[in-house]
């Protein structure tokens, strides 16, 4: 799982540019509130390895809640497993599935959840395909184009949409009706929606975050707040960072970044009830609405709190800061326990996590990984077989949530496992992150050309962050340039 990621509707705003490199085999991606309950601190996983997550390098995917207590003592998942869908013919002779990932498959998890698939289905070889998530996108475009995709594939959700456009993803829906294990009503539908085109499903969700507030407990006890009741309002949030820095010796309340100004406003546009576009009329700005400005005037005003150094940096840049102690809340998704966890082991029990504060109403980002098969794939009913198997809870759960030796911070994204209370004993920031779901929120609008509006957004709320305008001013300005853009197109 990557860090945070793109909404659905940056999987529609790159359809036409999808489109067009598609051609030229190229191209680049541009980049009602519930109260929680309050969590503990709480410890590593033992001997923490690096399958607990991916370090992101971009936007975003892809929202724990608590902190870090003790180690989860749940034994190492065991995989038996059995054929999910009888009446899917099996290869009459020897068959390989290509699979193509980025995560980690050189671990007791995976082998031995390749090796049961192997047992349950001996006529077909799973073969690992190694590709970076960053290189994937334009990878797959190029072939897709050439009509020599891998069979199967783990792809940032945002990617599901597009692929599925330019024509080059198996539909599931036939596949779907004959397996005994996949229901796709007991999919979360912030997770599902996205893995959809129109009314075709092409992917599987398999991984899940939503975007969360960490904080360090030890900061907040030091300067008299209690670490048992993060901030749930704005003016809280504020109080907090506020009481939290302290400029003379470098401590900070809070981390803004420029260069993703733009993606960590939505949840402070979406909670003050504003939103980007009208679905209506999707080449209408709608972020310079009353509500956005106050949106954009709060947001910009944290970066008085925020370590200057910071500001023309990246959110992976400032989990070095977060992890030390000199800033005291952070905004990440899921993703960020696991780094914690792993790369920072000395901050254990001294952070926690929770559901960003609410406005007028709760709201987050999301994001997800999903299991897709190519159109193109000469083993389609061998290809779908795989990307079933590893949507049955069992390795859902392992991979999600891993085990004491390959601890795991992400969610699987269906309802009936997240029902189970023991998924979270000892994980408190996936309480956190479940309970977060309920605010997921997924803009409607219809916009191919949306992430030009977005680069322009992004570089006025940068301004602001630098005090060369107000967040007002910037979502007023950003909108109108943005509106023009778009009706060029």
């Amino acid at each position: 799982m990557r860090k945070e990621r793109s909404l659905v509707w940056v999987v529609t705003a790159l359809l036409v540019v999808m489109s067009l490199v598609l051609t030229a085999c190229g191209g680049q991606p541009t980049a009602a509130a519930t109260e929680p309950p309050a969590q503990e601190p709480t410890e590593a996983p033992a001997e923490p390895t690096d399958a607990a997550t991916e370090a992101p390098t971009g936007e975003a995917t892809e929202a724990p809640t608590g902190e870090a207590t003790e180690a989860p003592t749940a034994e190492p998942v065991v995989i038996t497993g059995e054929n999910y869908s009888p009446d899917i013919p099996e290869p009459a002779e020897p068959v390989t599935v290509t699979w193509a990932t980025w995560y980690n498959t050189d671990t007791p998890f995976w082998k031995a959840t390749i090796e049961a698939f192997h047992k349950v289905h001996p006529n077909i070889t799973i073969e690992i395909q190694s590709v970076p998530n960053e290189e994937m996108f334009d990878k797959f475009l190029a072939q897709i184009a050439a009509g020599n995709p891998p069979d199967t594939a783990i792809v940032s959700d945002w990617m599901t949409g597009a692929f599925a456009q330019n024509d080059g993803l198996l539909a599931l829906d036939d596949y779907i009706a004959k397996s005994n294990i996949i229901d796709i009503n007991d999919y979360v539908p912030a997770y599902l929606e996205p893995s959809r085109a129109g009314e075709v499903q092409y992917g599987l969700p398999f991984a899940a975050e939503t975007t969360m507030l960490f904080y360090r407990t030890d900061r907040f006890e030091e300067v008299g707040l209690d670490p048992n009741h993060p901030p749930e309002t704005w003016e809280e949030f504020q109080q907090y960072a506020e009481q939290l820095t302290d400029t003379a010796n470098s401590k900070y309340g809070f981390a803004v970044f420029a260069p993703e100004s733009a993606f960590y406003f939505y949840p402070w546009l979406w909670q003050a009830g504003g939103d980007q576009l009208n679905p209506d009329d999707p080449n209408d700005v709608i972020w310079d609405s009353p509500e956005g400005q106050r949106a954009a005037d709060f947001y910009a005003n944290l970066a008085q709190y925020s370590p200057p150094d910071l500001l023309n940096a990246t959110s992976w840049d400032g989990r070095v800061p977060f992890a030390n102690g000199d800033v005291g809340m952070y905004m990440a998704g899921t993703w960020f326990a696991g780094t914690l966890l792993t790369e920072f082991p000395d901050a254990t029990g001294k952070w926690a996590a929770a559901p960003l504060p609410s406005d007028e109403r709760c709201a987050t980002t999301i994001a997800a990984d999903h299991l897709v098969a190519f159109k193109a794939t000469k083993n389609p009913d061998a290809a779908y077989k795989w990307i079933e198997w590893l949507s049955a809870p069992e390795n859902m759960i392992g991979y999600n949530l891993g085990n004491p030796n390959e601890p795991g911070t992400l969610l699987p994204p269906k309802q009936s496992l997240l029902d189970d209370s023991s998924l979270y004993e000892n994980r408190p920031y996936l309480q956190a992150s479940k309970d977060s779901m309920g605010c997921a929120y997924v803009p409607t609008a219809d916009q191919p050309n949306y992430f030009m509006a977005e680069e322009i957004l992004n570089e006025y709320l940068g301004q602001a962050f630098y005090g060369e305008i107000t967040g007002a001013e910037a979502v007023q300005q950003a909108a109108q340039e943005a509106e023009a853009a778009l009706k060029e197109q």
